[in-house]
C-alpha cells in the first residue's frame, strides 16, 4: 500500500484512473470484448451467448460499483497518509512516523473478496438457507467418478442422472443327486441382468438432498415359500428427501431407504467386490435391505465416530407399500469407529456393530393369513436367470412368532495401500417360535401346529483383495463408512487419440462363507439347513464406468430338504458392469 501511494503521486494519470474505477472499468470492457462468438453459431446459440454475456456484464457492473467504493476508502487513507508525511519530524529521533494508511487502519477495510463472496457466513463453499438464489445457469460435467454432473456456479445446485446395469452368466457344475435336492429344475445355467437401475440424485438449496433409483431387472427378489406382498416388475431402491448439517443431528431422511445392518449393507451394490454378498448377509439382512421410513446420521471426532438410527415400517422391501391394523415397525441402530484414516497412503481401519428389533410382517398370501411370518433363504452366489429361476439352497419356510426379531452384526474392514480385508458376523434370534401357525388364544395347538422353542441362525464371512496395479487401491467413504468406488489410477487404453497407454486397475480376491439356519421339527425332518462356500475373483476396472468381474465358487454343506450333508457343486460366475 505505500508503494501505490508512491506510484499514484509519481504519476497523476493513474491516480485519476484508480480513484475513478475506469481503470477496473476498461479491463472490464477489454475482458468482454476479446470472448470469442463464432462465426458457424445459429441465430438461436448467438442470442443465448448474448444473453450469457449480458448476465455476466452485470454481475461485472456489480462488482465494479464494490471495486469503487474499496478505492474511494484507500483514497481516503492515502489523502490522510500524505498530510502526515508533511508533519514536521524530530531530526534526533530514529523511529520513523507512524503512517495512518498502514498496518491495523488497512485491516479494517474489506477486501473485493469480502464484498463479493457470499460464503463468508457459512461453511467454506457451502452457501446458507437465507441467501437469494441467483439464476446463473448449470455447468455440465463429466466427473472423474464417471457420472454426468449439473452444478450451479455457486454450488448450491448439484444434480446427477445416470444409472447401472450388470450383466451376468452362470456355469454350474453338480451331481445329480445334489441337483434333484433343490426346488424345481435346480441350478441351471444361463445369464440375466443382475441389475438394471435408473437414477437421479443432488442437491439443492445447498442443505437438502434427495435420491430416485429404481430397478427394472427383476433380479433382485428372491423367490420363496412365504411371500407377504405382490412382487412388482420395476422396485423401488434409493428413494428418499433429506437434510444435512442440521445442528447437533447431522443428516434427515425420510422415504424408502436402505437399512444399514451391516458395512455390506451400506456399500452399493456396483461397488462390492465380488459378485454376491456373503451368504450369512443373504440370509439375515436382505429382506430388510430397503424400507420405508426415516433415519438419522452424523460423525463426530473428525469423522472417526459415525453413528445411525432408522426407524421403519417392515414388509416395504421392494414395493414401498404396505397396510395392516398393527405397528409392523423396526428400529435400527448402527455405530462405527475409525481409529485411523490415512487417505494419501490408503490406510484405514473401521470397526462397526449395529442392532435391529423389529415385528415380523404378517402373512398375506400364504395359508396362515393375518399371523406375523418370518423366514431365512438362502439363494447361490452366482446366479442365472430371473429371481424366480435362482433356486434357494436354504428355504426354511414359514416360522411363526408374535416376539419380533432381532438382528446382530459386527463389521470388521481394513486396507493398507492396495490390500484390503473385510469380516462380517450375523446373528439372528426368533424366540417362541412355531410351525404351522401359532398357537390358540386359549393356549391348545390346533392341528399342524409344532412348537419349536428359541431359534438363532448365525454365520460370517471373511474376505481378502490386493490389487495388482500400481497406485490402485480400494478405499473407503469415511462420511458413511462403505466400500468406495474404485477409480483406476490409469485408465485402459490403447493409446489412440491423446490418451496415453494404460491397463485399468486389476485385483485379485478370495473370500470364506459359513451360514447356518437349520433346527429341528417334532415328529418331522430338519429344516433349513448350512453352507460353507470358497470364492475366487479377479476383478478388471477398465475405468470408473466399466467392470469386468469372473468369480469361481465351491459350495458345500447341508441344502434342500433331504441329506446328505456332503453335498456340493462348483460354479462359475462372469459380470460386464457399466455405471454412469
Amino acid at each position: 500500500m505505500f508503494r501505490l501511494s508512491k506510484i499514484a503521486k509519481a504519476d497523476p494519470f493513474f491516480h485519476f484512473l484508480k480513484s475513478s474505477g475506469l481503470l477496473v472499468l476498461i479491463l472490464g470492457i477489454y475482458s468482454f470484448c476479446s470472448l470469442p462468438v463464432y462465426a458457424q453459431d445459429s441465430s438461436e446459440e448467438l442470442k443465448l451467448f448474448i444473453k450469457a454475456q449480458q448476465a455476466k456484464l452485470e454481475e461485472q457492473t456489480k462488482i465494479l460499483e464494490q471495486q469503487k467504493l474499496l478505492i474511494l476508502e484507500q483514497s481516503k487513507l492515502l489523502k490522510q497518509q500524505n498530510s502526515q508525511e508533511k508533519q514536521t519530524v524530530d531530526p534526533e529521533s530514529t523511529t520513523p512516523p507512524k503512517l495512518l494508511g498502514e498496518a491495523e487502519d488497512f485491516k479494517k477495510i474489506p477486501s473485493l473478496e469480502e464484498l463479493t463472496d457470499i460464503t463468508k457466513e457459512t461453511q467454506p463453499g457451502r452457501r446458507g438457507p437465507n441467501w437469494p438464489v441467483k439464476d446463473n445457469g448449470m455447468m455440465a460435467t463429466w466427473g472423474k467418478d464417471g457420472r454426468l454432473t449439473f452444478e450451479s456456479e455457486d454450488k448450491a445446485f448439484k444434480a446427477r442422472i445416470g444409472g447401472l446395469f450388470q450383466m451376468d452368466f452362470g456355469f454350474y457344475s453338480i451331481d445329480p443327486y445334489a441337483q434333484k435336492l433343490l426346488p424345481d429344475s435346480g441350478l441351471q445355467q444361463g445369464s440375466d441382468f443382475r441389475r438394471a437401475r435408473l437414477r437421479s440424485d443432488g442437491n439443492f438449496y445447498t442443505y437438502m438432498e434427495w435420491v430416485f433409483e429404481m430397478d427394472f431387472s427383476r433380479a433382485s427378489d428372491e423367490r420363496v415359500d412365504v411371500l407377504t406382498a405382490p412382487v412388482p416388475n420395476v422396485t423401488f431402491n434409493n428413494v428418499f428427501i433429506g437434510m444435512h448439517n442440521i445442528p447437533y443431528l447431522g443428516t434427515v431422511r425420510v422415504g424408502h431407504i436402505k437399512e444399514e445392518l451391516s458395512f455390506y449393507s451400506a456399500s452399493s451394490g456396483r461397488n462390492i467386490p465380488f459378485m454376491e454378498r456373503p451368504y450369512v448377509w443373504d440370509s439375515i439382512e436382505d429382506p430388510y435391505l430397503f424400507s420405508n421410513g426415516i433415519t438419522i446420521s452424523n460423525t463426530y471426532f473428525e469423522d472417526h465416530v459415525y453413528s445411525w438410527v432408522g426407524l421403519f415400517q417392515t414388509n416395504t422391501r421392494t414395493g414401498a407399500f404396505a397396510a395392516s391394523n398393527t405397528a409392523e415397525l423396526a428400529f435400527d441402530v448402527r455405530l462405527c469407529l475409525m481409529p485411523f484414516y490415512d487417505e494419501e497412503s490408503n490406510h484405514w481401519m473401521n470397526l462397526g456393530s449395529t442392532g435391529s428389533i423389529r415385528a415380523n410382517p404378517t402373512d398375506l398370501l400364504g395359508q396362515n393369513k393375518g399371523l406375523p411370518v418370518a423366514s431365512s433363504n438362502v439363494a447361490p452366489l452366482v446366479r442365472a436367470g430371473s429371481s424366480f429361476q435362482v433356486p434357494n439352497l436354504i428355504n426354511t419356510r414359514a416360522i411363526f412368532t408374535r416376539d419380533g426379531t432381532e438382528l446382530y452384526t459386527l463389521c470388521f474392514n481394513y486396507a493398507n495401500g492396495p490390500f484390503s480385508m473385510g469380516g462380517q458376523y450375523n446373528g439372528q434370534f426368533l424366540s417362541n417360535s412355531y410351525t404351522g401357525g401359532l398357537p390358540n388364544s386359549n393356549g391348545t395347538l390346533p392341528a399342524n401346529v409344532k412348537p419349536v422353542g428359541d431359534l438363532y441362525f448365525d454365520g460370517y464371512s471373511i474376505e481378502m483383495l490386493c490389487f495388482l496395479t500400481k497406485g490402485d487401491h480400494r478405499g473407503i467413504n469415511k462420511m458413511d463408512p462403505m466400500y468406495a468406488q474404485v477409480i483406476p489410477v490409469k485408465n485402459f487404453s490403447f493409446g489412440h487419440g491423446k490418451g496415453e497407454e494404460g491397463s485399468g486397475a486389476w485385483e485379485i480376491g478370495t473370500k470364506f462363507d459359513f451360514i447356518k439356519s437349520q433346527f429341528d421339527v417334532p415328529d418331522a425332518k430338519p429344516r433349513g439347513g448350512y453352507l460353507s462356500a470358497v470364492t475366487l475373483g479377479l476383478n478388471w476396472y477398465l475405468n470408473p464406468n466399466a467392470l469386468v468381474m469372473t468369480n469361481y465358487v465351491y459350495t458345500t454343506g447341508f441344502f434342500g430338504q433331504n441329506g446328505p450333508d456332503n453335498a456340493a457343486f462348483h460354479s462359475f460366475g462372469s459380470r460386464f458392469q457399466f455405471t454412469f
